[in-house]
C-alpha cells in the first residue's frame, strides 16, 4: 500500500505553516474537522438496524473492529451519505460521523427506518468535537484511550495514510489534547492540510465530493476503501451494487487530479474535464480542489491515456493512486451503470 513518506508530510506542513520543520519524524498534526458532525445510535437493536441500511457489515465490530467506513444508499443504489461509524461505549452504541451539510438529512433518514426497534438516535455534535490526526508512517499512536478520559482515538478504516480520527468532548481544551497525545503534537488552525492530503490520495469525503443521490458507491471507491461488504445480507441499494461488482467493470471512479499550477480561483463544481485540444472529448466532472490537487469523477481509461487534461484554462492530469488494488482482467462484458 502507498505510504505517505517524510517528504510528502513535509510538503503538507510547508503549505500549512509556511516554515521548515527539521524533525518530521516526531510530528503529529491534529486537524479540526469543522466540516463533520456526529450522530449517536444506541440500543439493543442498533447493530441489526444499521445492518439493513449501510453498505458494510456490522459483524466487523463483533470481530474486533472499532471503526468502519460505510455508505447509506437510496433504493436506486446511489450514495446518499458517506460515513465513518465508530464503536463507542458499549456493544450496542455507535457514533456515526458525516458531513455537516447532510447531518440533519441523515438524522431524518435514520428516524424514518427506526419503526418500533429498540434504538435511540441522537445528535451529539454539541457534546463532542472531531479531529483528524496525521502522523509519519513510523510513528505510533495509542488508541487505547477510553472515553472517560474525554478523548477516544480510532484508526481510519479506509487508508493508513489518513491517520486516525480523534473524538473529544467539548469541554477538553487544546492543551489537554496535546498533553494526552504526547510530544510533537501540533494543532492546525483548520482542516486545509487534511483536505490536501485526501486530494493527493484520491479519497472523496462529504457531500461536496459526493452529492446525495448522484454517485454510485463503487465509483467513489467504496470497495477499494473497505466500505462495502459483498457477503452480508440485503440492505437498501444492495442489488445494483452487488450486480455490478460480480458482473461488470466500473468505467468511472473518483481519482486525484494534479494541476500544473496552484489553483487560485474557484472552479465551478461539476465543470467538464476534457482532453487537451479536444474540447468535445469530455472524460469526467470536477469535484473539488486544494492548491495543486483536486478530485474528479472520470472515465479511468480515457483520463489516464490522455497526455493532458483541461478544466477551463487549467492544465492537469489524472493520477492513478498507488493504493488501488491490481484487478484481474475480466472476460465478461462490461456493465454500464445507468
Amino acid at each position: 500500500m502507498y505510504q505517505v513518506n517524510k517528504i510528502f508530510l513535509k510538503q503538507i506542513l510547508a503549505r500549512q505553516y509556511k516554515y521548515k520543520v527539521p524533525h518530521v519524524k516526531q510530528l503529529k498534526i491534529l486537524y479540526p474537522l469543522e466540516s463533520r458532525k456526529l450522530l449517536k445510535v444506541s440500543g439493543n437493536d442498533a447493530p441489526p438496524f444499521l445492518q439493513g441500511l449501510i453498505t458494510n457489515d456490522m459483524q466487523h465490530f463483533e470481530e474486533g473492529a472499532n471503526s468502519m467506513y460505510a455508505m447509506f444508499l437510496n433504493n436506486k443504489g446511489r450514495v446518499l451519505y458517506d460515513t465513518l461509524i465508530h464503536k463507542w461505549d458499549g456493544n450496542d452504541s455507535f457514533f456515526i460521523e458525516c458531513d455537516k451539510n447532510v447531518h440533519t438529512l441523515l438524522h431524518k433518514h435514520l428516524k424514518l427506518y427506526k419503526l418500533k426497534r429498540n434504538v435511540d438516535i441522537g445528535d451529539v455534535s454539541e457534546e463532542f468535537r472531531l479531529y483528524a490526526l496525521v502522523t509519519p508512517t513510523e510513528a505510533t499512536v495509542d488508541t487505547s484511550i477510553h472515553p472517560k478520559k474525554n478523548v477516544n482515538i480510532f484508526k481510519d478504516p479506509r487508508l493508513a495514510d489518513l491517520g486516525h480520527r480523534v473524538v473529544v468532548t467539548s469541554k477538553a481544551d487544546h492543551s489537554y489534547i496535546e498533553n494526552l497525545l504526547g510530544e510533537g503534537t501540533t494543532i492546525a488552525s483548520d482542516e486545509t492540510g487534511y483536505k490536501y492530503l485526501r486530494h493527493r490520495l484520491g479519497v472523496s469525503e462529504g457531500a461536496g465530493d459526493l452529492p446525495p443521490g448522484v454517485c454510485f458507491p463503487l465509483e467513489a471507491n467504496c470497495d477499494y476503501l473497505h466500505g462495502v461488504s459483498f457477503h452480508k445480507g440485503c440492505y437498501i441499494g444492495q442489488e445494483l451494487t452487488a450486480r455490478v461488482h460480480h458482473t461488470g467493470v466500473i468505467r468511472k471512479r473518483i481519482m486525484p487530479l494534479q494541476f500544473l499550477d496552484i489553483v487560485e480561483e474557484e472552479i465551478e463544481k461539476d465543470s467538464a474535464i476534457t482532453v487537451d485540444n479536444e474540447k468535445n472529448n469530455n472524460v469526467g466532472k470536477f469535484k473539488s480542489c486544494v492548491n495543486d490537487y483536486g478530485l474528479g469523477l472520470v472515465r479511468i481509461k480515457e483520463a489516464l491515456e490522455a497526455t493532458a487534461l483541461k478544466i477551463g484554462n487549467y492544465t492537469l492530469k489524472a493520477v492513478k493512486p498507488d493504493w488501488w488494488p491490481i484487478e484481474a482482467p475480466k472476460d465478461k462484458a462490461t456493465t454500464k451503470l445507468q
